[in-house]
């Protein structure tokens, strides 16, 4: 993993650049409005379907720093790009989440999507939980689904070969709950399949990203005591998804194991997959250029 791509895994400033294209929506949680911040890039006048990108579950993470090396890429083909952060994820508002959270992320982008007058089938791209976020949007609006990208992630059941909670997992958990730069270092570290690059000055800058809200963390914490599968198990309902869909993995993914990719590839009737070796739980940042071309080409096609 490339200096360049650690950097774009911790931005020192997630909003940097971003209010100018800044958008909010609302909708009702647990008796109460939750607001769902986004991000609307529209290169002009295309013919293209929408992209949605959700992004994961990670300290810091937001729609905007999540997909540092891919907008480009997508706006350069034509595509209008929406980016979400996820109900207690950063601008959006704090919650205590005590039910499948994969359904409320794809509430809130079902939400999104009419705020920004989106009325045609969109692309969903997402990673990890994003991912998971991505599959219960496509069961629950299938004809809003136009494509399918699931990255690391999609509830496709546990693995065969790990633990339920694989050490990328339980190195994340131990940041949330204790916050500092040796949990950070300890996270950070299990994402990329080459940690070399995870440096002082990287944690540094994504310890101050995951703090700039510090109610998130505390939140994600509760919501895992309180209800803990936060993301439900739809392997059984996998078939019912007739979007095109992407596959990607990366072989030595320490979060979610590569068989769990497997068995969403084969449960999803029009899936194909992708694995990339020598590579974590990141490879549209660890390998950027040739996870854009491969995302290009399958969004084009």
């Amino acid at each position: 993993m490339t200096p360049q791509a650690s950097a774009q895994i911790a931005l020192a400033s997630p909003y940097a650049d971003e209010d100018a294209l800044s958008q909010s929506a609302s909708f009702m949680e647990g008796g109460k409005s939750i607001k769902v911040h986004y991000t609307d890039t529209h290169p002009g006048s295309t013919d293209r379907p929408a992209v949605a990108l959700l992004h994961g579950s990670g300290p810091g993470s937001t729609g905007w720093n999540s997909f540092t090396a891919n907008r480009p890429h997508l706006l350069e083909a034509g595509f209008r790009l929406i980016c979400i952060d996820h109900p207690g994820w950063g601008r959006s508002d704090a919650l205590i989440c005590r039910r499948d959270r994969s359904v409320l992320n794809a509430r809130a982008l079902e939400v999104v999507l009419r705020a920004a007058q989106i009325t045609q089938p969109i692309h969903v791209v997402g990673t990890s939980m994003g991912a998971h976020s991505a599959s219960a949007f496509a069961l629950q609006w299938p004809d809003r689904t136009a494509k399918l990208v699931l990255v690391a992630g999609g509830t496709g059941g546990r693995s065969s070969f790990h633990s339920p909670r694989p050490e990328g997992v339980r190195a994340m958990l131990d940041f949330y709950r204790t916050p500092n730069p040796s949990t950070m270092r300890r996270f950070l570290e299990a994402v990329p399949f080459d940690a070399g690059s995870i440096c002082d000055a990287v944690i540094s800058l994504k310890l101050a990203a995951a703090n700039l809200r510090p109610e998130h963390l505390a939140n994600f914490a509760m919501s895992i005591q309180e209800h803990p599968d936060q993301f439900g198990d739809v392997v059984g309902r996998l078939h019912q998804i007739a979007s095109p869909t992407l596959v990607v993995w990366g072989c030595e993914d320490r979060f979610v194991p590569l068989d769990i990719g497997i068995q969403i590839a084969t449960r999803i009737p029009n899936a194909d997959l992708h694995v990339f070796g020598r590579c974590g739980h990141v490879p549209h940042l660890e390998r950027p250029a040739e996870f854009n071309r491969l995302l290009t080409q399958f969004l084009t096609d």
